[in-house]
């Protein structure tokens, strides 16, 4: 009797110690960089109870995970690896929130935010910027995960802006439906100015948007219409120039030494017959190409360009 309970005592000494090695053994090829090996012993680990609810055990499967990732899955947007890393340093938080893990778990899962983030940037254009939006939104629902605080203004403004200028992209790409396009990007700019009023970019390109359409209707009027008609015309064209007014006038004290600001401010005026504000603006553009000073133009992917 004696001697089976030696075995079995035994027996289950030398399971726990088997058990126990699955995590040594999975850390021990995790820390020598042997992901896969690293994977089958961790992945048994977290089915067994002895480690299922030990935040280690999750700490250890989430950065064999990002090991996987970098080695295998770094350029794809759906990496199973990441998501996987991501919800197993989740798990660890979850189990000890104060735990000596749950720093470098959040650490761990911002870095992974990160690599989310940069794919969607490089993959932001005419073609994918839809997934590049969405990947931009799982971006800052996982770094809320790991930092709550955590202020994306600035990036928020910079998808919004390069989302604007996809708008005005397309609007030259796809003619018949160029008015739907700049519409798009006309709200956007609106949000960006909701979010900075001083935005540089937004309020440019917001004037230039009305102004640009101001000057289409005016270099395609029809000069033989009656009294009537052109008058109406005419007053659809001041009314587009004074509601491009105020945004090109915040751009011009945002950043006087803008050229394309001076001409559109020039152009303004004179359609709306104030002349001496017009000549104002036509010297200050000629002392500015005269005085060979660059001009403090903003990036070009984030622009309509006048006309």
């Amino acid at each position: 009797m004696k001697k089976i309970i030696y075995i079995l005592v035994f027996l289950f000494s030398m399971t726990t110690a088997f058990s126990q090695n699955k995590l040594i053994n999975a850390k021990y090829f995790l820390q020598q960089e042997e992901f896969v090996k690293a994977k089958e012993l961790i992945d048994a680990a977290v089915v067994d109870s002895m480690f299922y609810d030990l935040p280690a055990t999750w700490y250890i499967k989430g950065h064999i995970y990002k090991g996987l990732f970098k080695e295998n899955e770094s350029d794809d947007l759906n990496s199973p690896s990441r998501v996987t890393a991501i919800n197993d340093f989740k798990k660890c938080i979850e189990l000890e929130p104060e735990g000596q893990y749950a720093e470098s778990a959040k650490k761990g899962i911002s870095y992974l935010a990160t690599t989310i983030y940069n794919q969607a940037a490089s993959i932001f254009n005419e073609k994918t910027y839809s997934t590049a939006i969405s990947a931009y939104e799982f971006h800052k629902e996982v770094m809320r995960y790991a930092y709550p605080e955590t202020d994306f203004l600035d990036k928020d403004i910079m998808f919004k802006l390069r989302m604007a200028s996809i708008y005005n992209i397309l609007a030259e790409k796809d003619t018949l439906n160029a008015k739907v396009h700049i519409e798009a990007a006309e709200e956007v700019y609106k949000e960006v100015l909701l979010l900075d009023s001083n935005n540089r970019s937004a309020n440019y390109n917001l004037g230039i948007i009305y102004y640009n359409q101001g000057v289409d209707i005016v270099n395609n009027m029809d000069y033989n219409l009656d009294l009537m008609e052109l008058t109406i015309i005419q007053d659809e064209i001041i009314v587009l120039f004074r509601k491009s007014l105020p945004y090109m006038k915040k751009a011009y004290d945002l950043n006087p030494t803008r050229k394309e600001t001076l001409i559109g401010l020039q152009g303004i005026y004179f359609s709306l017959n104030d002349m001496p504000k017009s000549e104002l603006f036509k010297k200050e553009l000629e002392m500015l190409e005269g005085s060979g000073k660059p001009t403090q133009d903003e990036e070009i992917d984030e622009e309509v360009q006048d006309k």
